[in-house]
């Protein structure tokens, strides 16, 4: 297959807690536009993330943050999203930053 997506996530200015949570993907938000965007510009990257989500794989942790009045908004891992909401796998292992 292609790239691999399993790299080290990318450095944030604030401190990132070791501790890793499973997040339900239902608690996790994005714009439909942003959604549309990235499906329709980086399809294929998406695409082999789903598969590899769907062949249970290990993935890079999203970095989410907490939204007000519940759920969470996404730091880092948008592509990663979409390719495990479209795999329906349920639940993303994530790092919680601002809390």
């Amino acid at each position: 297959m292609g790239k691999s997506y399993k790299k080290n996530r990318r450095d944030f200015d604030e401190a990132v807690p070791d501790e890793t949570i499973f997040v339900s993907l239902s608690d996790v938000y994005m714009s439909d536009s942003t959604w549309a965007k990235l499906l329709d510009r980086d399809h294929g990257q998406i695409e082999e993330m789903r598969l590899q989500f769907e062949g249970g794989e290990e993935m890079v942790r999203v970095v989410l943050r907490p939204r007000f009045g519940g759920g969470y908004n996404v730091e880092d891992g948008r592509h990663r999203v979409i390719a495990a909401k479209l795999a329906d796998v349920g639940f993303i292992e994530a790092i919680i930053v601002g809390s």
